[in-house]
């Protein structure tokens, strides 16, 4: 699932920086949400239209 990042963190040995977005596992995505690191991007949004 892709999530944009609110905030700079450390996952997995890798740094995520705010404001980019990034394909992490379902269930983190979902945890990162309710923790407002990130917001969960549609993938509506990806396509040009």
């Amino acid at each position: 699932m892709k999530v944009k990042m609110l905030i700079q963190t450390q996952y997995k040995n890798a740094l995520l920086r705010a404001d980019k977005i990034y394909d992490v596992p379902d269930s983190t995505a979902h945890r990162w949400h309710q923790s407002k690191i990130a917001v969960i991007v549609e993938e509506e949004q990806n396509t040009i239209k």
